[in-house]
C-alpha cells in the first residue's frame, strides 16, 4: 500500500480544522486561498505543447502528446501561478523503457490525462538534462522510506517547494490509474480547499529539508588528515571485500568502479601493510574478473549494461549509456595497469575502441530496450529457445562458453519469487582454451564456434527487441571518453591515440565551452543547457590528466580557466560548492555537490581535479575547498566508505603533493619515456607531474638541483627534494622506493 509521507502534515491540517469549516466567515474562506486578490482561471487547458524544443530526443518524442507538456525552466512557475494550479512533474530518466510507457500512458488514457491536464500545469524532467532533479527525487524518496525509481511523480507549488511525491517506476494499467488519480485527487482537494497553506507548508518542509542538506564541515575534535582517511577507509574497503561472494558485502546497486579504483591503488600505496595491499590486490582483480565475466557484461556484445539489480551481478538493468561504457573502459585500463593484468587493459582498449566506433560516431549516448526486456531470448535464455537458434553441436559449446544450466543459472537468492525460473544470463568465465580442452576441439575452432553463436544470439535478440537510441551526447559523456583515451594513449603512446584525445579535447572547448559564458552541459539547435558543477570538475579533471601526459600547457591553461569559471559561477557556501548555480535553481533547493547517487560524485570528482590543479598552481581557493572536502568527508566516510571511494582515491594524493618534476628537454626521446612512466597509474594515483620550465600557471621552483643529461626528473615534497634521477631504471626505483616503500 502507498502512503505520502511528505502531504500527511496537511491532511492533518484539514482533519482539525474540518469540523468548524461550516462556520468559518467568507472572509475566512477567502483568507484560506493564496490567490485571493485575483480572478481565477476554469483552468489550465490554454497551454500549447512545448516539446517539440525540448533539449533530448525523448523530450522531443512528446511533442505529438494530447497534453500540453510545458518545458522544465523558470517560466513554469509564472505559469503556474498565473493558472492558479500547482505543478504536475513527471521526473523521467532514458535510461529504460519505463518512463516512456509510463508518459506515453499518461497521455494516451483519456481519463488520467484528463486528470492532470485540467488540475495541473503539466511538465516532463528529463534526468539527463537536470540531473540535480534526479538527485532531489533520491532524496525525496528517501524521506518517504521508499526506494527510488524512475519515472517519479512530483507535485510542486508555483514556488517550485515539493508537495507531494511518488517513485512510480516501471508500473502500467489500473495500478498506474490508481496511483496517479489518488494523489492527483489528494493535492487537488488540498490545493482546492486551502492554498495558501498548502504553498506555505511546502515552502516550510522545503526549508527544513534545506537544512538537512547543508553539508557539516565544522573540525572535528581530533582532526584527520587526507593521508590518515586515505589509510583508514583504504584499509575499511579491503576488509569490507567476501572473498566467498567476491562482491563488497552485497552493497547491489551500481558499477562500483571507483570502488574498484581504490583497492588496485591501494595495493602500491606504502601508507598501507603488505597484508592490506596484498588483500586490496586479490580484491581489485577478482572483481574486475566478475566485472568482465559475470552477466553485467553483454557478451554477445562486448559492451556493458547500466546497473545490476540486485546483490551480485546476475540480473543487470539492461539499458546502456556511453557514460558508464567510458567509466568501465577507463576502469579496465586503471586497473590492468595497477594490478599488472594485461586480459584487463585489452578488454579496456577493446571497449574504448568500440565506444569510439559504435557510440561516438553515430551520436549515441544511451540505449534501451523498449518493452519487456525479461522475455526469453532477449537477455534471458531458456533452453526451449536456445535449441531454436542453435544445432546441437553449437548448444554444446553455448552451454560451456555461457555457464549455462537446463534448469536455469540464476540463483534462487537473486530471483526468490521465481520470476527467471529455468532462465539464463550469459556468462563469460569459460576461456576458449578451457571449452577447446572440454570438447576436444583446437582453439581456433572453438573460437569460430563461440563467434558464430554469438552472433545468432545477437541477430535473435535484435529480433525479439527494439532498441531505443538517445543521441544528446553530454559534456561529461565526452570528459569520460576523454579520460579513458589518455589512459590508452598513455599505455601504447601511440601519436594516434594521442591525437584522438586531443580531438576530443578540442571539440568539447570548441562546442561546449564559451570563455564569456561558460560551460554548456548539452547544445542543441534550440538551446544550450549550462553545464552543472559535476560537468565542470569532470572536463577540468580530464584537460589536466591531458596536460599531465602531454606536458601541453594549452591543456593545463584551459583546465584552470574552466574551473576557476566553475568556482565563480556556482559559489561555494562554506567552501562545498553547489551542484547548479542559483539562476538555474527552479526548485528553490540549494544542492550541495556531495552525493553520490549514480556512481561518482561532484565533490569526489571536484577533489580529484583540485587536488593536482593545487599543487600546480598554489590556488589557494582550491586550497580552501579541499580542506572543506576533507572536513565533511571526515564524518561521512567513517562506515560508509563504498560511497565515497572516488574521494578517497584523491587523498591518494596526500596532504603534501607529491610533485614529479621533468627537468631539460621533455621533447626528446628520453623525456618522453619520463613522461610515460610517471603517467602510469601505479605511479600518477600518488603524484603530480610538471616540467621546470615556468609558465603564468604554475608556481614558481626555487633551490633545484641543475638538470642532469638530455633530462632528468626530481621528486620534492613539502619543498624537499626526495631524490633526483637521469635514467628509466634509476627513475622506476625512485619511484616504488618513495610510492611503496620498495
Amino acid at each position: 500500500m502507498r502512503t505520502y509521507f511528505s502531504i500527511l502534515p496537511l491532511l492533518y491540517f484539514f482533519q482539525l480544522s474540518s469540523c468548524s469549516d461550516e462556520k468559518t466567515t467568507e472572509k475566512k474562506d477567502v483568507e484560506k486561498n493564496y490567490f485571493f486578490d485575483s480572478e481565477v482561471p476554469d483552468s489550465a487547458i490554454d497551454f500549447k505543447n512545448e516539446m517539440a524544443t525540448g533539449e533530448t530526443d525523448f523530450l522531443r518524442s512528446l511533442s505529438t502528446h494530447q497534453i500540453a507538456w510545458q518545458k522544465w525552466n523558470h517560466e513554469i512557475l509564472k505559469k503556474a501561478k498565473d493558472a492558479q494550479r500547482p505543478i504536475f512533474a513527471l521526473l523521467c530518466s532514458p535510461l529504460g523503457s519505463a518512463s516512456r510507457s509510463v508518459v506515453d500512458e499518461l497521455n494516451e488514457s483519456q481519463d488520467l490525462r484528463g486528470i492532470i491536464s485540467t488540475q495541473a500545469v503539466c511538465t516532463v524532467i528529463d534526468s539527463t538534462v537536470n540531473p540535480e532533479m534526479a538527485n532531489l527525487g533520491y532524496r525525496l524518496s528517501a524521506e518517504d522510506k521508499k526506494s527510488a525509481a524512475f519515472p517519479m511523480i512530483i507535485w510542486l507549488s508555483h514556488e517550485g517547494s515539493p508537495i507531494a511525491s511518488d517513485p512510480v517506476g516501471n508500473i502500467s494499467g489500473r495500478e498506474l490509474k490508481v496511483i496517479v488519480s489518488n494523489l492527483a485527487n489528494v493535492v487537488e482537494d488540498l490545493w482546492t480547499k486551502s492554498s495558501r497553506y498548502t504553498v506555505e507548508n511546502s515552502r516550510s518542509e522545503n526549508e527544513k529539508r534545506q537544512l538537512r542538506l547543508k553539508p557539516n564541515i565544522e573540525e572535528l575534535k581530533r582532526p584527520i588528515t587526507r593521508n590518515e582517511l586515505f589509510q583508514r577507509e583504504a584499509r575499511q574497503l579491503s576488509s569490507l571485500y567476501s572473498f566467498g561472494d567476491k562482491n563488497l558485502d552485497f552493497i547491489g546497486g551500481l558499477i562500483p568502479s571507483s570502488s574498484i579504483e581504490l583497492l588496485a591503488i591501494g595495493s602500491h600505496s606504502a601508507s598501507l601493510t603488505r597484508e592490506v595491499r596484498e588483500q586490496s590486490r586479490e580484491a581489485a582483480k577478482i572483481m574486475t574478473l566478475e566485472l568482465t565475466s559475470g552477466a553485467l557484461k553483454d557478451h554477445l556484445t562486448g559492451s556493458y549494461f547500466y546497473a545490476r539489480r540486485t546483490d551480485d551481478w546476475t540480473l543487470p538493468f539492461f539499458s546502456k549509456d556511453l557514460l558508464s561504457q567510458a567509466k568501465v573502459a577507463a576502469t579496465l585500463l586503471k586497473v590492468g595497469n595497477l594490478i599488472g593484468d594485461e586480459q584487463f587493459t585489452k578488454q579496456g582498449l577493446e571497449l574504448l575502441e568500440l565506444l569510439e566506433t559504435e557510440w561516438l560516431t553515430k551520436e549515441i549516448s544511451s540505449k534501451c530496450p523498449n518493452g519487456n526486456a525479461d522475455i526469453g531470448g532477449a537477455f534471458f535464455w531458456d533452453y526451449r529457445t536456445l535449441k531454436k537458434i542453435l544445432n546441437p553441436e553449437q548448444l554444446k559449446v553455448a552451454t560451456i562458453a555461457f555457464s549455462l544450466e537446463p534448469t536455469g543459472n540464476i540463483p534462487l537468492e537473486t530471483d526468490p519469487l521465481g520470476n527467471y525460473f529455468n532462465l539464463n544470463s550469459l556468462r563469460g568465465k569459460t576461456s576458449t582454451q578451457e571449452i577447446a580442452n572440454e570438447l576436444q576441439l583446437s582453439a581456433e575452432d572453438a573460437s569460430k564456434a563461440v563467434k558464430t553463436i554469438k552472433s545468432k544470439l545477437l541477430t535473435f535478440r535484435r529480433e525479439q527487441i527494439k532498441i531505443i537510441r538517445e543521441s544528446t551526447l553530454t559534456v561529461k559523456d565526452l570528459a569520460l571518453v576523454l579520460r579513458a583515451q589518455i589512459l590508452r594513449a598513455n599505455h601504447t603512446r601511440s601519436p594516434a591515440h594521442f591525437d584522438a584525445a586531443n580531438t576530443t579535447a578540442n571539440r568539447i572547448l570548441s562546442d561546449y565551452w564559451e570563455p564569456e559564458k561558460g560551460l554548456f552541459r548539452i547544445i542543441s539547435d534550440s538551446t544550450k543547457v549550462p553545464a552543472r558543477c559535476q560537468d565542470a570538475m569532470a572536463v577540468g579533471r580530464s584537460l589536466n590528466e591531458l596536460y599531465q601526459a602531454t606536458l601541453n600547457q594549452g591543456w593545463l591553461k584551459s583546465a584552470t580557466e574552466i574551473v576557476d569559471h566553475n568556482i565563480q559561477q556556482f559559489g561555494y557556501s562554506g567552501k562545498i560548492l553547489t551542484e547548479v548555480t542559483k539562476e538555474e535553481q527552479i526548485v528553490p533547493l540549494e544542492q550541495f555537490s556531495v552525493s553520490m547517487i549514480f556512481g561518482e560524485s561532484t565533490l569526489g570528482i571536484s577533489d580529484q581535479t583540485l587536488s593536482r590543479l593545487y599543487a600546480l598552481t598554489g590556488n589557494e581557493a582550491y586550497g580552501d575547498i579541499l580542506d572543506a572536502h576533507r572536513k565533511y568527508i571526515a564524518r561521512q566516510a567513517k562506515g560508509r566508505v563504498v560511497y565515497h571511494t572516488d574521494y578517497i582515491s584523491s587523498c591518494s594524493l596526500g596532504d603534501s603533493p607529491l610533485i614529479a618534476i621533468v627537468q631539460g628537454n621533455i621533447a626528446s626521446e628520453l623525456g618522453k619515456q619520463f613522461i610515460s612512466i610517471l603517467n602510469a597509474p601505479k605511479y600518477l594515483s600518488f603524484l603530480t607531474i610538471r616540467p621546470e620550465s615556468a609558465s603564468p600557471s604554475l608556481t614558481p621552483l626555487t633551490g633545484l638541483p641543475p638538470a642532469k643529461g638530455t633530462a632528468s626528473v626530481v621528486l620534492i615534497r613539502a619543498g624537499e627534494a626526495l631524490g633526483q634521477v637521469s635514467t628509466i631504471e634509476e627513475l622506476t626505483e625512485l619511484l616504488d622506493s618513495v610510492i611503496s616503500g620498495e
